[in-house]
This record gives C-alpha cells, sequence and structure tokens, in this order.
C-alpha cells in the first residue's frame, strides 16, 4: 500500500498543472451544486423560521407580497396604513386568537423602528441581555445584530432616518430622540435586526406629517386559532374590507419559486463543470498511463497483479477527486460565511445540512470518477508485458 502511495504521489507532481486544473474544475462544479441546493434549503427555513407563528398579515390594500415582505421580513416598504378600529374589528373575529398591531416608523442604521407593544415582544420570544423593556413613548429595545452593528448600548439615543435608509437621520426628528432601554438576545429571527419600541413613538415623532389625526398602525400580525382561520379568513377580508390579507407562507413559497429558474441554471453549469472536470481527469489518466506503460509492465514483471495495477490508477482517481471536494468545502464555507455575515446578516446557515449535502456530493463526484477511469482501467490491465519490455 505505501508503494501505491509514493506512486500516487509521483503522479500527482509529475503534471501539476494539469492536475490542478481538474482539480478545480471538480472543485467548482462540487462547490456549485451543493451551494445552490444547500442556500435553496437554508433560504427555505429561514423564510419558515422568520414567519412562524404569523398565520395572516393584514394590511393596506396593494400587493399581497409587498405587505408580507414588509411586516415579516422588513425588506419592502409598506402598502399603506390600517386604522386601529380594524385591528380591534379583527380581534373580535372569533376565528383570530390574537392580532398585534405593528406601525412602522423610520430606520436607524438602515433598520427599521417598530411601533408595538410588548405583546409583539413576547409573540417573538425576545429575551433581554441587559436593560429593560420599553415603559414609555420615545424609549426602545434593539435587537442583538442591529446593536453590534450600529454600536448601540444601553442609554445611548439615536434619531429615526425617513424610510429604510441607512444615512443621516431627518432633521425634523431631532427634538424626538429614541433611548435604548435594554438590548435583546441573538434568536435568529428578525427581531435580532430591528428596534422596538412602544407603537405611541411612531405616532409621537409623526405627528404633524400625518395625513390623518386618527391614530393607524401599519400591519396587523394575525394568528389564528386553527386551519380554517388561515383557509377562509384572508378570502373575507379581502371581499368584504378595505385591507388586504396575506398567508406568508404562500406568498413566500411563490416568491422562493420565481427563482427556481436561477437555480436549475446554476445547476445545470454545476453538470458542465463536472462532466468537463471527469473529461480532463480521463484524459490525464490516459496521457500518464500512455507515458508509464513500460514501468508499468516492469512492475507485472516483478509479479505485481492486473488488479494492483488497476488499483493504482483507481487511487489516481480518488486522490484527484479528495483533493477537489477539500477545496469544494473550503469554499462553501468561505460562501456560507460571506452569505450569513455580508449579504444576508443574521441568515442561520446550518453547518451540518451542508455537510451533508457535500458528503453526497463526494459519494457522487467518486462513483464519476471510477465511471471515467473504466477505459484507463481496461487499458492498465491489458498491457503486453512482452511487447512493452521488448520495446525498451
Amino acid at each position: 500500500m505505501s508503494i501505491i502511495v509514493r506512486l500516487v504521489t509521483r503522479f500527482l507532481v509529475a503534471r501539476p498543472w494539469q492536475f490542478a486544473l481538474t482539480v478545480a474544475l471538480c472543485a467548482l462544479g462540487m462547490a456549485s451544486a451543493v451551494g445552490i441546493i444547500w442556500m435553496q434549503a437554508t433560504l427555505e427555513a429561514h423564510a419558515r423560521r422568520q414567519a412562524e407563528g404569523i398565520d395572516i398579515v393584514v394590511g393596506a390594500k396593494g400587493s399581497a407580497l409587498q405587505n408580507v415582505l414588509a411586516a415579516v421580513y422588513y425588506l419592502d416598504v409598506p402598502n399603506g396604513n390600517i386604522r386601529l378600529d380594524e385591528v380591534a374589528a379583527l380581534r373580535a373575529n372569533p376565528m383570530v386568537a390574537q392580532a398585534i398591531a405593528v406601525a412602522m416608523g423610520d430606520s436607524v442604521a438602515g433598520a427599521r423602528i417598530v411601533g408595538a407593544g410588548n405583546d409583539f415582544l413576547e409573540f417573538y420570544g425576545a429575551q433581554l441581555t441587559e436593560g429593560a423593556l420599553p415603559a414609555a413613548p420615545m424609549e426602545a429595545v434593539v435587537g442583538s445584530a442591529l446593536a453590534a452593528r450600529a454600536r448601540l448600548r444601553v442609554g445611548d439615543s439615536f434619531i429615526g432616518a425617513h424610510g429604510m435608509s441607512s444615512g443621516d437621520a431627518a432633521a425634523e426628528h431631532d427634538g424626538n430622540p429614541y433611548r435604548v432601554v435594554g438590548i435583546l438576545k441573538a434568536s435568529g429571527r428578525v427581531i435580532d435586526q430591528i428596534a422596538v419600541t412602544p407603537i405611541e413613538s411612531v405616532w409621537l415623532v409623526h405627528e404633524g406629517h400625518a395625513a390623518s389625526s386618527e391614530r393607524e398602525a401599519t400591519f396587523a400580525l394575525v394568528q389564528t386559532r386553527g386551519p380554517l382561520g388561515v383557509a377562509t379568513l384572508p378570502r373575507m377580508i379581502n371581499s368584504n374590507t378595505r385591507l388586504q390579507a396575506a398567508v406568508p407562507a404562500l406568498e413566500s413559497a411563490r416568491l422562493l419559486t420565481s427563482f427556481d429558474w436561477v437555480a436549475i441554471i446554476i445547476k445545470a453549469f454545476a453538470v458542465v463543470l463536472i462532466a468537463a472536470a471527469m473529461a480532463s481527469l480521463l484524459g490525464a489518466l490516459m496521457q500518464a498511463l500512455a507515458r508509464r506503460e513500460p514501468g508499468m509492465a516492469v512492475l507485472r514483471a516483478m509479479g505485481a497483479s492486473r488488479w494492483q495495477l488497476a488499483l493504482l490508477v483507481l487511487a489516481e482517481a480518488v486522490a484527484l477527486v479528495l483533493l477537489a471536494s477539500l477545496v469544494a468545502a473550503v469554499l462553501l464555507a468561505v460562501g456560507a460565511w460571506l452569505l450569513s455575515h455580508g449579504v444576508l446578516p443574521g441568515l442561520a446557515v446550518d453547518p451540518m445540512v451542508g455537510s451533508g449535502y457535500w458528503g453526497i456530493a463526494l459519494i457522487a463526484a467518486l462513483c464519476l470518477a471510477v465511471i471515467a477511469t473504466i477505459p484507463v482501467l481496461w487499458r492498465s490491465v491489458s498491457i503486453d508485458v512482452a511487447a512493452q519490455l521488448s520495446s525498451r
């Protein structure tokens, strides 16, 4: 076995650039295939986790998807506001277990300032790392990720900026600074990325700027008493009121489905890369075998069996695939870190899921490598020892 290891090492060192290309193609193909499947599973799990417990989002008439993106994921602007008496009517519906009024305020460091009662914090299971919950208007608790990014601590003050801008605060809000009274523990949910204040704070800050003097909310987050409510309430609300009801699970599924074609293209690209890598592997092994046939004939003359020669060729192919899989693992780890810390901060990436997909890809790549080397294996066990030795 040690002889085979030494021969495999010499084989790889003899033409490093050719085999580096094979490893790179195979690694990129594996990383692309595993990465897109892993990312799909991660995004679907993330979407389900953020919407967990929210059966229906009720907001102003407009795009149902826009309401869900704004109310559940804080990735869009709301369609408008709704009256508090409309939220009270929802709460009175026998199919509704809970309806949480939420008012979208401005933003701080590009994160939403959300006006809501303590029932909103309880719904998300928010816990404090330090400080206390808001007890008066203009007090706020800050999610862990936002606190780290904006460097906010208990006792600090901040002024809201219009919309989702991460720029300077709005000058007209200078007289209404928010005071941080608490920092929330990391939960892996969207509440890590926002600031929460009593709903009266949003009314106070926008007093005199609102189109109506009536107190309003932006959304109602509704929990129903059972599946019947999820099935019937949205239709009733959309048909009989001026409100727009949307089911987050359905809208999220539609949104993710719309990107399926991108996943298909990337998977097809990965298949092309892997096929090119297998072709490159076959070519490299065939060229190496052509140069090494006399040496392998000497090994046969010295007592090596045909199966030992076949094992040598197979070990060379497996070594290349294993190297490629290690490179792919590094690429996947770097990509996952960039995704969760840069592109989508707060995204929970499960390394065990990725490891499982990587393991499946490794097994598939090893099987493909064995198939790709069948012509080389056949040629290696069919070497004419006498002819090769007589030609030397």
